[in-house]
């Protein structure tokens, strides 16, 4: 059996290393997890040492490393099955919404940054209410296809990927339609989620920049 140990960072702030270890948690496969503190004197130095990338999260697989959200999420679906959709069109599309969220929506991420502890509603910048218009769309299609409560009927590695942009709907009060809001609640209340938040919420290290945002 692979000896297996997950790099992350903060749990409230660290949206990829939210996505790698739910799929993680979903595959069964026994790991642990190792979190690095971000944005402290010193931080990019103990990143290095796990990676060349120097980022989170990374995947250490018996000493070889996996530096990247969606190469793990690849390696844990050749190791478990059910992880993509059975049906190869879903399959496929399903690939092509997680490749989006991988490269794409990049108002959002700078505009909205994962912050599990922050409930606020104030003005939000046009650019990042128009591509989280985009995601709730998306959304609404997806689950309009198929026969939910996850984009592809069951859960897979789409719904890990899009599950810290719904963290941002909450967390912001960003407008969505009320199947999305469904689909949001639904992503919430996942069992390894609400282990994730339940850490989140109980650290004490900050990032004062992203506790900033939307004050």
């Amino acid at each position: 059996m692979a000896n297996l140990t997950l790099y992350i960072g903060n749990y409230n702030y660290s949206s990829w290393s939210l996505r790698a270890w739910q799929i993680l948690r979903k595959t069964e496969l026994p790991f642990q997890s190792v979190m690095i503190d971000l944005d402290v004197p010193g931080y990019k130095d103990e990143l290095l040492k796990v990676s060349d990338a120097g980022t989170v999260p990374v995947l250490d697989v018996n000493g070889q490393v996996i530096p990247d959200s969606l190469a793990i999420a690849e390696f844990c679906a050749k190791a478990v099955p059910n992880l993509w959709p059975k049906d190869e069109a879903k399959w496929a599309e399903a690939k092509a919404v997680v490749e989006k969220m991988h490269t794409g929506f990049e108002a959002i991420r700078r505009e909205a940054p994962m912050n599990l502890r922050r409930r606020t509603k104030g003005p939000m910048p046009v650019d990042c209410l128009n591509e989280a218009a985009e995601i709730s769309a998306m959304w609404d299609d997806l689950l309009g296809r198929h026969d939910g409560p996850f984009l592809f009927d069951d859960w897979t590695i789409a719904d890990a990927f899009y599950l810290p942009v719904a963290t941002r709907f909450e967390s912001y009060g960003l407008p969505r339609t009320t199947r999305s809001d469904v689909y949001i609640s639904e992503l919430m209340s996942d069992m390894h989620y609400l282990e994730w938040e339940a850490l989140a919420f109980t650290e004490t290290h900050i990032l004062p920049e992203t506790d900033a945002v939307n004050a």
